[in-house]
């Protein structure tokens, strides 16, 4: 077996920044390279983004990296890709995404997509054309009301560990028949960085944080089994260790997604597999089946899914004065500790995957 990784958005994806988490499963190597496929496609306006790369293969070449030739199984990104969104068999105009880094394509949604109509959308890439299978968007959602609560668990080799649980109370549609509830939930935190006194010193700038709190989580809720119209239903949708970050503000970004039937049996296999493995794709991905094919192959396999939801965001934060713990300060100034005995995450905001040094315009408005 060899361990793959594979970008996120095939599990959270998407979010509302350009956070990448990564999954990592076992897949025997193919003869040949498999297409992944990413996305998240949702009703409101604004940035919609899609990956694209391909998985180890036996037969794979080296990479040249940096003037190196490099031998590794980590998916590599499909570059030069042609990506156009499709609504009711009709291309969408002026619906091409573009590619911003490779594998990664964006397009900026100006108009919101309607629900009650159907979209797919077509890829086309190293001389084959592919298109994930239509999907009507849904036109139904709940109404979450966001809590937070800190408690202490065991959680690995730590008896007394401190961790935030995020819970919704969500009140159900009034409607009865089917429909499917998911949730993405990231967060956004300050970071102090070190400062190190010196008159000849300015202040570190500011450090915002975004991340996935809890990336392994599959919240799902099917609407035909609980048939309570109107009703209430409570559900934990993230959990996370207390740190340093809850020094100031600690915003959670939870996005409710109105998704389909196929996209809720999609996540349950997904869940279903990570629940009896304990780890993300413990058994071979092959046999959760995504909704993207090669119109002139039908056989070819490619992994992931690519999601048509309606969304719904809601905004909860936490302040160091709801935090019942004492919080140590892993990036304080320490006399005598010598600079390269500091974290780089104390000394870089750029040590983070996915930071900057601006506040976001709704940081300050809650």
């Amino acid at each position: 077996m060899t361990k793959l990784r594979i970008w996120s958005l095939f599990l959270l994806l998407l979010g509302i920044c350009s956070c990448v988490d990564q999954i990592s499963f076992p897949l025997e190597k193919a003869d040949t390279e498999r297409l992944i496929v990413s996305g998240l496609i949702t009703d409101g306006k604004g940035t919609k983004r899609i990956y694209l790369s391909t998985t180890t293969a036996a037969n794979r070449p080296p990479l040249l990296v940096n003037g190196y030739l490099t031998q590794n199984d980590a998916p590599r990104p499909v570059q030069n890709a042609q990506i156009t969104l499709w609504r009711a068999g009709q291309p969408l105009l002026g619906s091409s995404f573009q590619e911003v880094r490779p594998g990664i394509y964006e397009y900026e949604l100006e108009e919101p997509l309607e629900g009650g109509i159907s979209y797919f959308v077509e890829i086309k890439a190293g001389g084959k054309t592919y298109r994930s299978a239509p999907q009507v968007m849904p036109s139904i959602s709940g109404e979450d009301q966001l809590s937070f609560s800190f408690e202490r668990a065991r959680i690995a080799d730590n008896p007394d560990a401190a961790q935030l649980i995020l819970k919704t109370e969500l009140t159900l549609p009034q409607v009865t028949g089917e429909y499917y509830l998911r949730w993405s939930v990231e967060e956004a935190y300050f970071w102090d960085l070190t400062f190190f006194p010196n008159p000849f010193n300015k202040p570190p700038p500011n450090c915002i944080v975004f991340a996935y709190p809890d990336p392994e989580r599959i919240t799902l809720v099917n609407g035909k089994v609980l048939n309570r119209p109107g009703g209430k239903s409570t559900q934990v949708i993230a959990q996370r260790l207390v740190d340093q970050s809850f020094l100031s503000r600690h915003y959670f970004m939870v996005n409710q997604l109105s998704i389909t039937k196929e996209a809720y049996t999609y996540w349950q296999n997904v869940r279903e597999v990570v629940n009896n493995s304990g780890s993300v794709f413990d058994s071979p991905p092959a046999a959760i089946r995504g909704n993207v094919s090669n119109l002139n192959d039908p056989k070819e396999v490619v992994l992931g899914f690519l999601e048509i939801a309606k969304s719904q965001e809601t905004r909860i934060f936490t302040t160091r004065g709801d935090v019942p713990y004492y919080l140590e300060k892993t990036c304080e100034y320490i006399p005598g500790k010598r600079y390269d005995q500091y974290l780089p995450t104390c000394l870089s905001c750029s040590a983070f995957p996915n930071s900057t040094e601006e506040y976001p315009a709704w940081w300050f408005k809650d």
